[in-house]
């Protein structure tokens, strides 16, 4: 950290994340770009997470808790607000980023220009076993539409102008879909940067209590968005399509969490992975003290 201060902020919301939260932010530390703060944010945790963030010794971490239960958009604006960082970065408190995720990002975004408000990269996902199920991809530049039905890049890879951040801040009214709210408010006026490898390892537990009731919801909340801003993106009729394809889904994973084949479904949102990309996420993982990917 410099003596003006850090020039990036990782914030780190958790809630009941106590398997994962230390090798979350043990990644973020071991970062190659290394002039930054880490901004551990508990939302009302209940299991030992507190404790564990807390009983990590860092000079760069600040823990920061007010015992309630606010949700992830409300916790972000409170990094954003909080952050002495000219970029913000996220970070979920599951996840796992690779050492040069940071560095890279920085690089995009400085290559993008001063216009380019925000860099992101591809993320792999694995499961609870360490399986690799698959890269997510994304490509620049975004529409309104693409927005709307897919989002610009995995948000929780998401690296900003804190200043673009301040004047965008996310609605609190939601609490899944704020992601892709954010993308459709400023698509049309902001530039994006996308690193093209998967730096960041996201976990999906289809197993895990609450992976149904969260899937649901940001179902429900996708189709808020629909009714948003679909009329004036996609037309009523494409619209109305996505509405009804929201509902499928929703009852698809139903049926697939309950017959226990919810990881083929998780699987197919993204790409099998080359040699290249599982030894990055070997990379991500080794340095966030987790065995390698099966």
């Amino acid at each position: 950290m410099s003596a003006a201060g850090p020039l990036v902020t990782v914030g780190v919301p958790f809630r009941d994340e106590e398997r994962y939260l230390e090798a979350a932010v043990r990644s973020v530390l071991a970062q190659t770009w290394t002039n930054l703060e880490v901004l551990l944010v508990d939302d009302g945790s209940t299991d030992r997470s507190l404790e564990i963030a807390r009983g990590l010794r860092d000079e760069r971490i600040t823990v920061i808790s007010d015992g309630r239960r606010r949700h992830l958009p409300a916790r972000l604006n409170e990094i954003t607000a909080r952050a002495r960082g000219e970029l913000v970065a996220r970070m979920d408190a599951d996840d796992v980023a690779h050492p040069d995720r940071i560095r890279r990002e920085i690089e995009a975004l400085e290559a993008g220009g001063a216009g380019c408000v925000a860099a992101g990269t591809w993320a792999a996902v694995i499961d609870a076993g360490g399986a690799l199920f698959a890269v997510l991809e994304a490509s620049l530049p975004a529409s309104s539409a693409s927005a709307l039905e897919r989002g610009v890049f995995p948000h929780a890879t998401l690296l900003a102008r804190r200043e673009w951040l301040l004047a965008n801040p996310y609605d609190e009214g939601l609490t899944r879909a704020e992601d892709r709210d954010l993308w459709c408010r400023t698509v049309a006026t902001s530039r994006f940067a996308i690193v093209p490898e998967p730096l960041y390892v996201v976990r999906a537990v289809t197993a895990h209590s609450t992976f149904l009731p969260d899937y649901l919801e940001s179902q429900r909340q996708n189709r808020i968005l629909f009714a948003r801003y679909g009329p004036r993106a996609v037309g009523r009729a494409r619209t109305w399509r996505a509405c009804a394809a929201s509902f499928a889904k929703a009852a698809v994973m139903r049926a697939a969490v309950e017959l226990g084949v919810a990881d083929a479904l998780v699987r197919r949102r993204g790409r099998p992975p080359t040699a290249a990309e599982r030894r990055l996420v070997d990379e991500a993982l080794a340095t966030a003290g987790a065995p390698p990917v099966r």
